[in-house]
């Protein structure tokens, strides 16, 4: 019996003494007290298998991040939850080609258009540094992230290239990507970085 039953008992047989209660009323005290008691014991066990289930949860996240790549989900919620969180971050202006999108009213397939119409601009500053550079001209192609800021108004602001591996590439890319114009939106400026990948024309 435990402490809640006990203190239950006492108070139950106590207040019978109390008020002289019959038999049939000690008998439904008794009664009453033991369902309590049922109720306490089955939420005891609710919580210890909750408790066993976070600790079950909390191995498997041990797990995945220690092994990524052997990760497997069968869980019909949690994939739904997987499939939730992938239409959340595309909405949020992240697309397939790589370009994210700041705060803003600018389209991600806009911005992503703008981009890929004038990369034969990019391409032509990574040509030239080419020749100049002979580092570059070891290298299979380059990989970099364009990061325009542009106003409402679709007029670029700013232009940061990373990595800088060449100054002058760099300085050409700015150059080139400020005369760039995106559609109009409203809200506040907002910030695109497409990620770009360069290899030489053979």
């Amino acid at each position: 019996m435990n402490r809640w039953m006990k203190k239950s008992l006492i108070a139950g047989v106590g207040l019978c003494m109390f008020s002289g209660c019959r038999g049939s009323d000690n008998e439904d005290m008794l009664r009453r007290v033991s369902q309590a008691n049922d109720k306490v014991v089955a939420c005891r066990s609710e919580v210890n298998d909750l408790k066993n289930q976070v600790a079950d949860l909390k191995r498997q996240i041990a797990e995945a991040a220690g092994n990524p790549n052997r990760l497997q989900l069968n869980d019909p919620e949690i994939l739904n939850l997987i499939a939730d969180l992938r239409k959340q971050k595309r909405a949020s202006g992240v697309d397939r080609n790589g370009l994210t999108i700041g705060r803003g009213d600018l389209k991600p397939q806009d911005a992503s258009r703008v981009v890929k119409q004038n990369a034969q601009a990019m391409q032509v500053c990574y040509e030239r540094a080419l020749k100049r550079n002979s580092a570059l001209q070891y290298q299979m192609g380059l990989a970099l992230v364009v990061e325009l800021t542009v106003k409402p108004t679709g007029a670029v602001k700013e232009v940061n290239v990373r990595p800088s591996v060449d100054a002058d590439m760099t300085s050409c890319f700015q150059t080139a990507a400020m005369r760039w114009k995106f559609p109009t939106f409203g809200g506040e400026s907002v910030v695109v970085a497409q990620k770009v990948t360069l290899t030489p024309k053979t």
